[in-house]
C-alpha cells in the first residue's frame, strides 16, 4: 500500500490516537479556588487511578498500530477467536470514550480531557469506518 492511498479511517485512527496520547499530558482537571489553581493530568495516579494511563495506552496502541500498517508496511499478526483489527479498534476506542466521558461527567474538566474526549470519539468513528471498509472485502458464502 502506498502512502498516497491513505484511507480516511486510517487518518482518523492515527490522528485520534496521537491527540489522545498528547491530551493525557495536559490538564484533565482544572479547579480554580480562592487559594490557587489546581490541575492534574491523566498520569496523576492519585487523582485518576490507572484509567488515565489506560486511555493513553489505548491511543498509543491504536494510533501506532495504524501508522505501522500504513507507513511501515508491517503485517499485523492475527487475533485470537477470529476477531479482526477493526473490531479490536472499535472495542478499545469505545473503552477510551467511556473513560473520558466518565471524567467529563465527574466535572471540573480541563483542556486535556476535552481534547482526549474528542480524540476518542474520532477514533471510534474511524474504527467503525474501517470495519465498514473491510466488510466489503470479504468473499460471500458459496454453495456446497
Amino acid at each position: 500500500m502506498e502512502n498516497s492511498d491513505i484511507k480516511p479511517s486510517t487518518l482518523m485512527l492515527i490522528g485520534g490516537g496521537v491527540v489522545l496520547l498528547l491530551g493525557t499530558f495536559l490538564d484533565w482537571v482544572s479547579v480554580d479556588s480562592g487559594f490557587g489553581d489546581f490541575g492534574a493530568n491523566a498520569w496523576d495516579t492519585d487523582w485518576f487511578g490507572l484509567l488515565g494511563i489506560v486511555a493513553a495506552l489505548i491511543g498509543l496502541v491504536i494510533g501506532g498500530g495504524a501508522a505501522a500498517r500504513q507507513f511501515g508496511n508491517v503485517a499485523m499478526p492475527g487475533l485470537p477467536f477470529g476477531f479482526t483489527h477493526a473490531q479490536l479498534h472499535i472495542v478499545l476506542s469505545l473503552f477510551a470514550v467511556l473513560i473520558t466521558i466518565g471524567f467529563v461527567i465527574r466535572g471540573d474538566v480541563g483542556i486535556g480531557l476535552w481534547l482526549s474526549t474528542i480524540a476518542s470519539i474520532v477514533m471510534i468513528v474511524g474504527a467503525v469506518m474501517e470495519a465498514n471498509e473491510t466488510a466489503g472485502d470479504a468473499t460471500p458464502p458459496t454453495q456446497f
